[in-house]
């Protein structure tokens, strides 16, 4: 009865060593990165679309919040930035961005606010019999995409703030 205690307290301690990582999980393929902007869907709507404006857009459904681009055969896209890393090489890889728009509001303050999700399909080509296999992305894309809808909400609102300041000064 000792022996298959001290067996089972070994096997309780060696498991939940094993379960304490230092390592990061792995991102799942399908799980979007994602951020919510304050301000109208119509606005940020029309910074989407102002910043995906290097991509050939296939799918545009305003209703439904949904952008698609076409499929490209790079890794990323060498006109949005510079990859610190990968050298754009000729590989049998292709990818296409959808970006999910979802209305919401701040429950605190009442304010109207956006949910934009941006999922990078990436495929590799395997092999004849497995064909397309999609990989895991590194997120570079991702969150340059979602920094500069950040960045063309706050030139839409300033322009918004200025024009409203104009309006409310008395002509001479």
């Amino acid at each position: 009865m000792r022996l298959f205690r001290a067996f089972y307290l070994a096997l309780l301690l060696a498991s939940t060593g094993a379960c304490v990582s230092s390592q990061v999980p792995p991102r799942p393929l399908d799980y979007p990165y994602s951020r919510i902007f304050v301000g109208t869907f119509n606005d940020v709507w029309a910074a989407t679309v102002r910043v995906l404006d290097l991509y050939s857009i296939t799918v545009a459904n305003r209703e439904a919040g949904l952008l698609q681009t076409e499929w490209s055969h790079f890794r990323f896209n060498p006109e949005l930035y510079k990859h610190p890393d990968i050298d754009p090489v000729l590989e049998e890889v292709q990818y296409r961005l959808r970006i999910k728009l979802s209305k919401a509001y701040i429950s605190q303050t009442g304010r109207p606010a956006v949910r934009v999700q941006v999922l990078k399909e990436l495929k590799e080509y395997k092999n004849f019999f497995t064909d397309w296999e999609q990989i895991a992305t590194d997120g570079y894309e991702e969150k340059i995409i979602l920094y500069r809808v950040a960045q063309r909400l706050k030139i839409i609102n300033t322009k918004k703030k200025a024009k409203a300041r104009s309006s409310k000064k008395p002509r001479s």
